[in-house]
């Protein structure tokens, strides 16, 4: 790719422009799922979906949502998981178990439905995450999230998927800044 493509880039998201913080729209503003009807014909699943599906959280009505849509993966949410490995402490009892359902949640994902962000996601989810940064006065760990929030919802944009999630707070607001992508929300059980 050229140099130019991060000048691109920039035009697109004109963070220059964007200097007053980021107001959360409320609840009716924003879209959630509805059981009697699909939510997307293709939808990336957030890291949240997993981890609330291997707790018993996720809702029970959400299921028909996800029945009806075509499933997809990212690698970003993969990695997210795998990093319980390594966070999880060793010597307690319950790891070893925690860590097998992560494995098992991971190696059933079909490969071919598996998007991985490419040199553009990756430039473009750094001036995303650098920008939610500035304006909502996010610290590192804040910023490192939002950058992994931002290559899902990227890959899932361009790829025409819309993103299942959770997490409300960092889709809302990726969603105001790059209105061309896609989220969906749930709430857990």
């Amino acid at each position: 790719m050229s140099s130019n493509s991060i000048y691109r880039s920039l035009r697109r998201y004109k963070p220059e422009k964007r200097l007053a913080q980021l107001k959360r729209r409320d609840r009716a503003a924003l879209p959630y799922l509805d059981p009697l009807k699909p939510a997307s014909p293709k939808l990336l699943l957030d890291t949240t979906v997993y981890i609330d599906e291997l707790q018993g959280r996720f809702p029970r009505q959400a299921e028909v949502a996800l029945r009806a849509s075509e499933l997809w993966h990212s690698t970003v949410t993969e990695a997210e998981l795998a990093a319980i490995a390594g966070l999880l402490d060793p010597t307690h009892q319950g790891t070893p178990q925690v860590i097998k359902q992560v494995a098992l949640s991971i190696e059933k994902r079909p490969s071919y439905r598996i998007l991985n962000p490419d040199e553009e996601i990756w430039r473009e989810a750094g001036i995303l995450a650098g920008l939610l940064a500035r304006l909502q006065h996010y610290g590192k760990s804040e910023q490192r999230r939002v950058l992994n929030d931002a290559l899902i919802f990227l890959s899932a944009a361009k790829f025409g998927c819309v993103v299942l999630t959770r997490n409300v707070a960092d889709f809302d607001f990726l969603m105001q800044i790059a209105p061309f992508g896609k989220a969906v929300f749930y709430e857990e059980q």
